[in-house]
């Protein structure tokens, strides 16, 4: 489920990218930037949100013994 979420934000990504990109002259290098920037950071937080949530579900079900308490 988390990797189907991970690939619709991928593939919407790459559907925006090439809508500005069919746009041509109209849209200005900065503009484009801009908007690519905006994309990759919103990969990234969901990339790492997805990390997260591994990471909690491992230590969830594989918690760290417990510590040794006294001689």
């Amino acid at each position: 489920m988390i990797q189907g979420r991970i690939i619709a934000v991928v593939v919407a990504s790459l559907a925006l990218c090439w809508r500005n990109h069919q746009r041509g002259v109209t849209v200005t290098r900065l503009e484009a930037f801009r908007t690519k920037m905006k994309i990759l950071f919103l990969v990234l937080a969901v990339c790492s949100l997805c990390s997260k949530a591994i990471v909690h579900t491992y230590r969830h079900f594989n918690p760290p013994p417990p510590p040794i308490i006294g001689p």
